[in-house]
């Protein structure tokens, strides 16, 4: 095994590491009594879109933390080593690609923002979503998959 063989295999270990410390978050704990968020917290983990934007978040989490910058197209990921096989990028639902904007929109929560999403409010009135922090910092990039209200985009056009 040559040295930068060693390197890299060190890096992406370490890149996965930080990655599942991270993780791809769901919507944030509310009262037991928020039937709204509790459904929607649990659609994160067994809606298709969210799995998919999920499936996502793993080779972005690893591109991120080798590159140290967001890719230029989401087709990108298909090239992260043992991220291979993810080669869908759209809604299983809409069958509309997700969009993908590395600069980002507003998000509901003021620190994040959204970089990939819905193309159309294929969920009901709600789109999901990627989200990230305005300010990644030095660490880890941490992203979340979020149901965002269609009337959240409005304000964005």
């Amino acid at each position: 095994m040559t040295r930068n063989h060693r390197t890299f295999r060190a890096a992406a270990i370490l890149a996965c590491v930080f990655a599942s410390a991270a993780g791809c978050g769901g919507a944030p704990k509310r009262a037991a009594n928020d039937t709204t968020t509790s459904a929607t917290a649990s659609a994160a983990n067994t809606d298709p879109c969210a799995m998919r934007l999920h499936d996502i978040c793993g080779p972005l989490l690893l591109y991120y933390a080798t590159n140290h910058a967001l890719p230029a197209r989401l087709e990108q990921l298909s090239e992260v080593p043992g991220f291979e096989h993810v080669k869908d990028f759209s809604c299983p639902v809409s069958g509309e690609p997700y969009v993908y904007n590395p600069p980002g929109i507003p998000a509901p929560d003021p620190k994040t923002r959204l970089i990939i999403y819905d193309a159309v409010p294929a969920h009901g009135k709600t789109r999901w979503a990627v989200s990230v922090p305005v300010e990644a910092g030095e660490g880890p990039l941490v992203v979340k998959v979020v149901a965002v209200p269609e009337s959240r985009f409005a304000h964005s056009r």
